[in-house]
């Protein structure tokens, strides 16, 4: 049995790093703001986004967007975005998340080929400016990975120990489908009667038995039937019987950054040590030129019915920044679906939201019939607030069938804060 680590923007802020959509849009506004406080007086500020006619000379405090706004508003300045994709994202506040802006530009592209014939937006120009945006997200993702000191982050042990103790955690056969738990007990339980058969017998004594099996067998008794067995390999002891850690882990990262490499060595179990591999792939690539693996930023469901229509056009800028055609620029995605195809697997989210940009990747993962398991590492807001829900719906979307779902997707019981 395997286990995917399911890794999102969330997992890089629950150590502390400022790598959320408002953190990169506040320190691009302040610093483009800082920029424009030089030419204070002038008739004109310019640079590659955009263009402020009549700089003012009297600024009020602060440095976001809405108070450059303001500012220009108070002087009867204005501003002209020659990005107009910027334009957009900065206006919109609803825009929490990245797959808020991903979700941005499909509709961008969808408004640009409904209306082909009429639309001032042309898709060159949507794909230009949305390219400027990925390169601008590029230099501020690697200049927070390079700057961020986990010393200054009083938290940052303790939640990486945390994280770790989840992430390299015995399976719970109560966390799995159906299915799969039942494969798996009659697997174990065929596995035990090998040793407690003859060991019950005489056959075989108590040095020819691991120390586990010799536990199990004095536990429940060489002659246990099967459904003593199910009782114990189902209970929360159930590690000190049975050998349920993964013999494969695979960190399947969605980020640019490389926050999971802190994870690459299990802490102290002398389990993990015996032969068991973890595996590491940036699916979306990294903000680091010499991984050869490009970032990809867009959009990944090619199951929404727009696409397919967006598909049969033939004009290949619709397409360029679909994530599915993407894929085919790394071996990356070829290596996801050999472990998903490779025997039976656990999914553990940590910090992703499951929002439909990723829907395509999302439902090969999910849907697949080795998958076991589903679970959720929420984010926990307070005032007994969580996100929870909020996941669990957007996985539901990932999903064509809904009772596979339900029975692969764990309970909130079983699950429990990233965070």
């Amino acid at each position: 049995m395997n286990r995917i680590i399911l890794i999102g923007n969330g997992f890089d802020l629950a150590h502390g790093m400022k790598t959320s959509y408002n953190d990169f849009l506040k320190y691009f506004w302040k610093k483009t703001i800082t920029e424009v406080h030089k030419f204070e007086g002038k008739e004109i500020f310019e640079n590659e986004d955009i263009i402020v006619r009549n700089v003012p000379l009297q600024w009020l405090p602060g440095y976001e967007y809405s108070n450059l706004k303001k500012t220009l508003k108070a002087a009867k300045s204005k501003i002209e975005f020659k990005n107009i994709f910027l334009e957009k994202i900065s206006e919109k506040a609803y825009i929490q998340n990245w797959v808020d802006i991903e979700n941005e530009y499909y509709e961008l592209l969808k408004q640009s080929f409904d209306k082909r014939l009429s639309s001032s937006y042309y898709i060159q120009q949507l794909n230009s400016d949305f390219e400027r945006v990925k390169d601008l997200l590029e230099e501020y993702l690697l200049k927070i990975e390079l700057e961020f000191d986990k010393s200054e982050h009083a938290n940052f042990s303790r939640t990486r120990h945390r994280i770790q103790q989840r992430i390299y955690s015995s399976f719970k056969l109560k966390d799995f489908s159906e299915n799969s738990q039942n494969i798996k007990i009659d697997a174990e339980y065929a596995d035990f009667l090998k040793d407690a058969v003859p060991f019950g017998k005489g056959d075989i004594d108590r040095d020819d038995l691991s120390e586990k099996r010799l536990a199990l067998i004095q536990t429940i008794g060489a002659d246990a039937d099967k459904e003593k067995f199910k009782k114990l390999i189902l209970s929360q002891d159930a590690d000190k019987f049975f050998d349920l850690i993964p013999n494969h882990t695979l960190f399947l990262n969605f980020n640019y950054t490389f926050t999971e490499l802190h994870y690459e060595f299990p802490f102290h179990k002398s389990e993990w040590k015996n032969g068991k591999i973890a595996e590491f792939i940036h699916i979306h690539g990294s903000n680091r030129k010499e991984d050869n693996n490009p970032i990809i930023f867009g959009f990944g469901d090619e199951l929404d019915e727009d696409y397919k229509r967006i598909e049969k056009l033939n004009d290949n800028d619709y397409l360029e920044n679909i994530k599915s055609i993407r894929y085919l620029d790394t071996d990356n995605y070829k290596r996801l679906l050999e472990f998903v195809n490779s025997g039976k697997y656990q999914i553990m989210i940590m910090g992703h939201s499951c929002g439909t940009s990723d829907r395509t990747l999302l439902n090969t993962v999910f849907e697949n019939e080795n998958c076991a398991s589903i679970k959720t590492y929420y984010h926990n807001k307070g005032d007994s607030k969580d996100n929870f829900s909020d996941i669990i719906k957007n996985i539901s979307r990932n999903f064509n069938d809904k009772a596979l779902m339900r029975d692969k997707v764990v309970n909130k019981t079983y699950c429990e804060p990233l965070n």
